[in-house]
């Protein structure tokens, strides 16, 4: 069985919501909120790999999306990303084996319009997913190693586990006014 899957609000802007919506006979649709992208991009940049965010993030929508749908073969995925398909492709495949077609949907698709919908608080539906969620399958198909190698300060660094990251705040300086 064939799925069509659309975005609505990009990963990256970070002010905003962002829904991954499938359709076919049936809809449904996986939700962000904007805090948790914050949150999860934070802790990206504390790894020294924040270009690896998006990537990341919107293979780990797709896997929480697609797990649920035991009948799934293929799925049409429109191309949000163009040069990071193949990317979010290999990491899905790492955990759900399934085959992607990557093109563009356009507006006219019963996916397009869902995720709209539910975007804008018009069609009640879908799930939103947690921080926690996420950030275990982005866990899992890193291999337990968020590491780039492209980067010196980042050639050696530590596996990344959800014991380590959580405790990682930001240091404000806090500056007096007169």
């Amino acid at each position: 069985m064939s799925y069509e899957i659309d975005q609505s609000g990009k990963i990256e802007d970070t002010a905003r919501n962002t829904v991954l919506a499938y359709s076919n006979n049936n809809k449904g649709a996986v939700i962000m909120i904007a805090k948790d992208k914050r949150k999860i991009q934070e802790r990206f940049r504390k790894c020294g790999i924040p270009k690896l965010f998006i990537d990341y993030t919107f293979a780990a929508l797709l896997v929480l999306l697609l797990k649920p749908l035991k009948t799934v073969t293929q799925v049409t995925v429109d191309i949000e990303y163009p040069k990071h398909t193949e990317l979010i492709g290999k990491l899905v495949n790492k955990i759900i084996p399934i085959h992607i077609i990557w093109k563009y949907i356009g507006k006219s698709s019963r996916a397009h319009d869902t995720g709209y919908k539910v975007y804008k608080g018009k069609l009640d539906l879908g799930k939103k997913v947690s921080i926690g969620e996420i950030w275990g399958v982005i866990i899992k198909t890193a291999g337990g190693y968020l590491n780039t190698g492209l980067s010196p300060a980042n050639r050696y660094s530590a596996p990344a586990s959800n014991q380590i990251l959580p405790k990682l705040k930001l240091k404000v300086k806090s500056y007096k006014t007169t």
